[in-house]
């Protein structure tokens, strides 16, 4: 079984409710497993039911080597919707193989220079001005979702739709995903992983490496999720 705990998953048992678990996919890990739960449903939630993304649509996802991004890249791509995502240089070839069609690199250039049509949807993890810059990309009536605070002022200013979301755990949904990656229509994809006892040190890890934009500049491999392996 594998699912989202809203009180933290550093411990060897937990109690939780059956409506917030499902049947682990036979063809993951158990590693892989727990790389999932959180980022898929936070993607699928941000493209499909904020995002209201549909097929033939196009779709700017900021940050798609994280674990929420590449989750959105591939549902989105699954989905029928043309896919650019901003990432580092050295994500490119994987975020291709799992659906994008055009992957820039934010160290390189400024992305909203680079894309040369409006887009439908925005799917920002990444804040700061990297949301200043992407309104001027989104059609009118365009959906900008974003995972920190947006204000109504802003999405009026720019006539778009929009606000900032938070996952809502939902075995339903969590079991099509888990019925996609049994499938192999959709894959996991693990960064790293850390013992327990080393659990202070994948925090540092990740602190170390993040830029004062708030982007991860470096890791041990790029995209993906970090996860710790309790027993």
């Amino acid at each position: 079984m594998f699912g989202i705990c809203t009180m933290g998953a550093y411990a060897e048992y937990l109690a939780l409710k059956p409506a917030v678990v499902v049947k682990k996919p036979a063809n993951l890990s158990f590693e892989e497993a727990a790389s999932v739960p959180v980022a898929s449903l936070t993607a699928w939630q941000g493209v499909f039911d904020h995002g209201r993304l549909e097929k033939g649509q196009t779709i700017l996802i900021h940050g798609g080597g994280g674990a929420v991004g590449g989750y959105a890249v591939q549902f989105a791509s699954r989905a029928g919707a043309t896919v650019i995502t901003t990432a580092r240089g050295d994500d490119a070839a994987y975020l291709k193989s799992v659906g994008a069609s055009q992957v820039i690199d934010y160290r390189d250039g400024q992305f909203e220079k680079v894309i040369r049509e409006k887009v439908d949807v925005v799917f920002d993890l990444i804040g700061r001005d990297t949301r200043t810059r992407s309104f001027p990309l989104l059609k009118e009536g365009g959906q900008f979702v974003a995972t920190q605070p947006i204000s109504q002022e802003e999405l009026a200013a720019h006539h778009v739709s929009g606000a900032m979301m938070r996952v809502a755990p939902s075995a339903e949904l969590l079991g099509r995903i888990a019925r996609m990656l049994d499938e192999g229509t959709i894959r996991a994809d693990v960064a790293t992983v850390y013992p327990l006892q080393d659990a202070a040190k994948s925090w540092q890890d990740i602190t170390e490496n993040v830029s004062p934009s708030g982007l991860v500049t470096a890791r041990r491999r790029s995209h993906g999720k970090i996860v710790i392996r309790v027993a």
